[in-house]
């Protein structure tokens, strides 16, 4: 049953005597539970309970201490001193209140000039009343006592204690009575306490919450990856990384209805004392000690309670089974060595992630592995399916894929690379996406696209390709657009500027007549010590200012020019990159090796497939009279 549901739903219907409510006789009765007495009065005398009200004519507050014979009656004066917090949270103290009332019929009559409501919390602690904004309200005398006799009446229908009430919501009942006064209205809404108990505090002997173990509990997911579970665990400077709850000793509540509420005792029992080193940040409030993370790293555990925050992580392997993925992004530098070198086992996982600043190992990168960093080291082989992406990368065997803008590799077998810069001792297929490329010794079926030089020193095999395309340069889409973007901008802003320049000195040239004139005018009055009238005045400053606009917007106008044809200029830089490109090889060509290169605009393909023995160190392309195009080559 909802908490202000007292009377029957409409859907129940009973056959009441309509004659017998006009024979009804007020009832005055000293009842302990209002609603049920109005209830029981309206069955007896087969009356609707709906057409019965009531008022309080007196009340009384009675407390007896849990097993006493009977209970003491408390005197106004009493009942003020003893409503304090010691004796309500006393579960030894039980409370009741007897209300002397008379019921009589609803009718039509004198009541309040304005809307109230009572309002309640879940566990009934906090009564309140809501009085929202009104217009047009009548002030009188009575109206302060009306409406306190009003919260009485609707307390005691729901079974609260009535007379309860602090002296700063009495206040606020008076300010109310004041707005209206004053106002003639209630100019805003009130919320004013009416019922104050006490919420139980639950006793425990106090815990520690490690917040660090729950950073990746912080946004739930409807699919568990399981190889996120991230056992080692770490922060990031500032992160609250542990919580100290000290013991605190519990007590009983009390709603508005006396009823007692009891705590709940929580029997955890944990060593609350805890070490940490210089590199947590120790803020305590209250009952609670909080440790903050002076910088970034891992958290470190040796001893139980002892914490530290180290920057540097060593660990035999990173799996599913040790340390699960591993997640240091942040703002400091963290750096993650991991030491296994089996070859016959992987020292980053089957399907781990690892995320920081810097990851070493001399061992394996397993399948369905990544790295994300900023400097990574690989002394053994990537799997295939594994993905490193970095700033600066060096892999001794690779085979999987790789992202970076320097990349260094012992061997690339059938993987893929895409960086800026990238040095390769042997290449035995794969595919290679950069800017410069640098490769030692190349055997067969590889594909190297770069946009500005790739450099061969022993070509050893055959079904290669050697490809120079703009296009391949690291974002060169996303800085095409760019730059073309900027040229649109740029050119409309000169439209525009363009066109107020026009009208400027459209203005000023029809105007020059008419300056000339009220400058001799002015000349003429000056000598005659004339006053000189401020339209004349107003109309020269406003030619000035004219002149003025048209000169700084002719220098604007100017500026814009020259950063257009820079832009213009880095456009034809990027996609005219082709003929500033070139391919050495410092060997003999192999058979089926083929080098293309492609121009961006228009879009053309010049390339040639070698034969063996053929000599030549440097392959560039040229643009010929007729406009073709065709490769140079100039021989070792």
């Amino acid at each position: 049953m909802a908490l202000f549901d007292i009377f029957k739903s409409s859907s129940q219907k009973e056959d009441y005597n309509a004659t017998d409510v006009e024979d009804f006789q007020n009832v005055v009765i000293y009842s302990d539970n209002v609603a049920k007495d109005l209830q029981n009065t309206a069955l007896k005398q087969n009356i609707n309970p709906k057409l019965l009200d009531f008022k309080i004519l007196a009340y009384k507050t009675f407390y007896k201490k849990k097993g006493a014979p009977k209970y003491q009656e408390l005197t106004p004066i009493e009942q003020e001193r003893f409503f304090c917090m010691e004796n309500l949270t006393n579960p030894n103290i039980e409370m009741t209140q007897r209300i002397k009332i008379e019921i009589f019929k609803r009718r039509k009559g004198k009541k309040l000039p304005f809307k109230i409501s009572l309002g309640a919390n879940k566990s009934l602690t906090k009564v309140v009343l809501k009085v929202p904004k009104q217009e047009g309200i009548s002030y009188s005398d009575s109206l302060y006592g009306d409406l306190m006799s009003q919260i009485d009446v609707r307390k005691a229908r729901l079974g609260i204690l009535i007379g309860f009430m602090r002296e700063e919501s009495k206040s606020q009942i008076r300010a109310l009575i004041s707005d209206i006064q004053v106002n003639g209205k209630i100019s805003e809404d009130y919320t004013i306490s009416v019922c104050d108990g006490y919420e139980p505090i639950h006793q425990n002997n106090g815990e520690i919450i490690l917040h660090y173990l729950d950073k990746n509990k912080e946004e739930p997911q409807n699919k568990v990856d399981h190889f996120q579970r991230d056992f080692m665990h770490t922060v990031c400077q500032n992160d609250l990384v542990i919580e100290v709850r000290k013991s605190i000793e519990g007590r009983a509540g009390r709603d508005c209805k006396s009823n007692i509420i009891p705590f709940q005792k929580l029997d955890i029992s944990q060593n609350l004392d805890i070490v940490v080193s210089e590199d947590f940040r120790v803020e305590e409030k209250d009952n609670v000690i909080y440790y903050y993370a002076n910088k970034s790293g891992f958290i470190y555990s040796e001893k139980e309670n002892h914490f530290e925050i180290r920057d540097e992580l060593v660990v035999n392997e990173v799996s599913f089974r040790s340390t699960g993925s591993i997640d240091a992004s942040g703002d400091e530098d963290i750096k993650i060595n991991i030491e296994g070198k089996d070859s016959l086992s992987d020292a980053i996982g089957q399907g781990v992630k690892v995320v920081s600043s810097e990851v070493k190992t001399a061992g394996n990168m397993g399948s369905g592995a990544e790295v994300i960093a900023d400097k990574v080291e690989i002394g053994g082989q990537t799997h295939q399916s594994s993905k490193i992406v970095a700033k600066e990368v060096e892999i001794n065997l690779h085979k999987g894929e790789v992202e970076a803008d320097i990349v260094r590799i012992g061997t690339l077998e059938n993987g893929k690379v895409e960086a800026n810069t990238v040095y390769i001792d042997k290449v035995s297929g794969g595919e290679i996406i950069a800017k410069d490329v640098y490769l030692n010794e190349v055997l067969s079926n590889v594909s190297v696209f770069a946009s500005h030089y790739i450099e061969i020193d022993l070509l050893n095999g055959n079904g290669n390709k050697f490809i120079i395309d703009p296009k391949s340069q690291k974002d060169f889409k996303e800085k095409v657009e760019k730059t073309e973007e900027k040229i649109k901008t740029k050119k409309e802003k000169i439209k525009e500027l363009s066109k107020k320049i026009k009208h400027l000195r459209r203005k000023i040239q029809n105007d020059k007549d008419n300056i000339k004139q009220i400058n001799d005018t002015i000349i003429d009055l000056k000598r005659r010590q004339t006053p000189i009238p401020t339209s004349l005045i107003n109309k020269l400053k406003d030619n000035n200012a004219n002149i003025k606009e048209h000169n700084l917007l002719l220098k604007e106008l100017k500026d814009d020019k020259m950063q257009l044809e820079s832009f213009e200029a880095d456009l034809r830089e990027l996609v005219n990159a082709v003929f500033d490109a070139k391919v050495v090889n410092k060997s003999v060509w192999k058979e089926f090796n083929e080098v293309k290169f492609k121009v961006v605009e228009p879009p053309v393909e010049v390339s040639h497939l070698f034969t063996d023995g053929e000599m030549s160190e440097e392959i560039t392309i040229k643009t010929m009279e007729d406009g073709k195009y065709i490769l140079e080559r100039k021989k070792g």
